[in-house]
């Protein structure tokens, strides 16, 4: 019975492995599929019923963990609070925002109680794993080298050059699960050394073959976190030191060149730089609520069109219409201020900072850290042009984080028996 829960166990995390990374193709075809992030995360309730009631564990009620709950429950009640006292939008949109904006840490709490099973072989998992990330790898490799070579995928060009998206919807989600990937083969940087750095290279590659700024960014994270964890104690060759700076400084002029496209030189016919500049304005006019889940910034206040646009004199933004809202949620800090107000933001900003905490506490496991680290990052980077913690994909990254924390707990746990026996 222990076998086969097991073993079911292994082919479920395989098996999301592969979803996460086609699941934009897959909705493609068939629009459901666009859910299955959102169903991941439901997992959550089930896991956590089961881990109380069937396996009979008890939660430790830390002083960190009854902050870091309440924080989250102060952040999703305050968005809340706008819709009650302003009702700018309906209950099922805003029912829907609230919900993608829990959907981060409802995945990582998920795959956590999932997978902390003692009984899991992780040794199986891992060698399973490194067959499928050389896989899947080497066929987004070879399908951009095909892409750039005889345009197979429709795309755009950029700087003169063709910007690669493969099969995906959009450039956001082949840099996001090309930062997916990366993050695991850095957790077998302790087995497997500098067998991982032709992979990463491989990624890297295609990452950097949508010519976005954050693939730059994500690129350089990457880079930053292997010197600094990997090589922190090692000697550094001098050529290896020029080519950080070089990757670094690109990335920094990529992130200030973007910032100052969106920001100031486009001004207000930017959708980025109205969502920011106007959230604070709202924040105030609606105090202490903010104007509500799907009302601002997200995906949800489009469709139906939210009211605070207009009174804001918003709609007639390009990207910001009700005929045309692609680039509603571009971004993420100013869609928290305005739909929760101060208090949610620094809220969420508390439970961020809590996050960040329990993530360090993996730093005694080098390659474990590394993997979790970098697609923290990665969302905090992709924070300033997109929906980051509510996006698709985020909840691959969660599972990643997740799957991490559970490794860990199992570790701590052996180790314990171990010191009994």
């Amino acid at each position: 019975m222990i076998k086969t829960v097991t073993s079911g166990k292994t082919y479920l995390f395989l098996s999301c492995i592969i979803l996460f990374v086609i699941q934009n193709r897959l909705q493609q075809w068939f629009e459901p599929f666009q859910y299955l992030d959102e169903v991941f995360a439901v997992l959550f309730f089930p896991a956590l019923a089961f881990w109380v009631f069937k396996k009979k564990n008890k939660i430790v009620w830390t002083r960190k963990r009854i902050i870091f709950l309440a924080l989250l429950l102060i952040f999703w009640c305050w968005g809340w609070g706008g819709n009650f006292m302003y009702q700018y939008q309906n209950f099922i949109s805003a029912a829907k925002d609230s919900y993608v904006n829990l959907k981060f840490f409802l995945a990582v709490g998920g795959t956590f109680l999932i997978f902390a099973d003692s009984s899991l072989d992780f040794k199986k998992i891992r060698k399973n794993l490194w067959l499928l990330l050389n896989v899947i790898t080497a066929i987004l490799f070879a399908l951009c080298l095909l892409d750039l070579g005889f345009g197979i995928f429709s795309t755009e060009t950029r700087g003169g050059m063709r910007a690669v998206k493969l099969f995906y919807s959009a450039y956001t989600y082949l840099v996001g699960q090309g930062v997916f990937l990366s993050a695991w083969y850095l957790w077998f940087y302790e087995e497997k050394k500098k067998e991982i750095i032709p992979p990463l290279v491989m990624l890297a590659f295609v990452m950097l073959s949508t010519r976005r700024a954050k693939a730059m960014g994500a690129a350089a994270c990457i880079l930053m976190v292997y010197l600094l964890v990997f090589r922190q104690k090692q000697k550094i060759s001098k050529k290896v030191k020029i080519f950080a700076v070089c990757v670094v400084g690109l990335a920094v002029a990529g992130g200030l060149y973007q910032l100052i496209s969106y920001y100031y030189t486009m001004g207000v016919e930017s959708a980025r730089a109205v969502l920011t500049i106007a959230a604070p304005f709202l924040a105030i006019d609606h105090f202490p609520f903010g104007t509500g889940w799907g009302t601002f910034g997200s995906a949800f206040s489009a469709e139906p069109y939210s009211p605070v646009y207009s009174m804001y004199q918003m709609e007639g933004v390009w990207g910001l219409s009700p005929e045309y809202h692609k680039f509603v949620s571009d971004t993420y800090w100013p869609m928290i201020m305005g739909q929760c107000g101060f208090v949610g933001f620094a809220a969420l900003i508390g439970v961020l900072i809590l996050f960040v905490q329990k993530v360090w506490t993996l730093r005694s496991d080098k390659s474990a850290f590394a993997a979790a680290l970098i697609p923290l990052l990665y969302l905090l980077l992709s924070s300033t042009s997109e929906s980051a913690f509510a996006s698709p994909v985020s909840v691959s990254l969660a599972f990643l984080i997740g799957f991490l924390f559970a490794e860990q707990k199992v570790k701590r746990e052996n180790r314990k028996q171990e010191t009994r026996q």
